[in-house]
């Protein structure tokens, strides 16, 4: 198999963090899976990698000078790639019921709600109440948020083999 070069995998990275986006976003839109709040962070770290990939990687095609430095950048998206997959591995912990989550999106949160919020949810004008513990969906037993971690960690783990193979 051959690995990109380091200056080129900060957008090939960009691009992977947009599909796995994508897909959540298909799933939303496209299938009626609402996100919970972890999934909406996990969203945040994907949107943090595409835009360090799109800034280094044009900035290395542009500055052919810069390319010197690739090595830090592989590194530095492995670090977020990493971090997605231990967020994801503990959202899917949280699904799995190994550990507790936050009181404010678990089935045994103490949530206070208005009668407005009652009223918009009969009249179908609210917003759907997603809970953080429990899986929308699930393939072969693994969750979004277990795909999510295993496709970061594999990210993560391709970052750092071209960052060291490469320096």
């Amino acid at each position: 198999m051959t690995l990109p070069a380091p200056f080129r995998w900060p957008l090939f990275a960009a691009l992977a963090s947009a599909l796995i986006l994508g897909g959540a976003y298909v799933f939303e839109y496209g299938f009626g899976y609402a996100p919970c709040a972890l999934c909406y962070d996990q969203r945040h770290i994907h949107q943090a990698v595409i835009g360090l990939g799109l800034v280094t990687g044009l900035v290395f095609h542009f500055v052919p000078s810069t390319r010197r430095l690739a090595w830090a950048a592989c590194f530095l998206i492995a670090a977020v790639f990493a971090w997605s997959a231990g967020f994801a591995s503990w959202h899917a912990g949280i699904e799995y019921g190994w550990w507790d989550g936050p009181a404010s999106c678990t089935s045994g949160a103490n949530v206070s709600v208005s009668a407005n919020d009652i009223n918009a949810l009969l009249n179908g004008t609210g917003a759907p109440i997603v809970l953080c513990d429990e899986a929308a969906w699930t393939l072969f037993g693994i969750s979004m948020a277990g795909y999510n971690a295993l496709m970061s960690a594999g990210l993560a783990a391709i970052s750092i083999v071209i960052g060291w193979t490469r320096r």
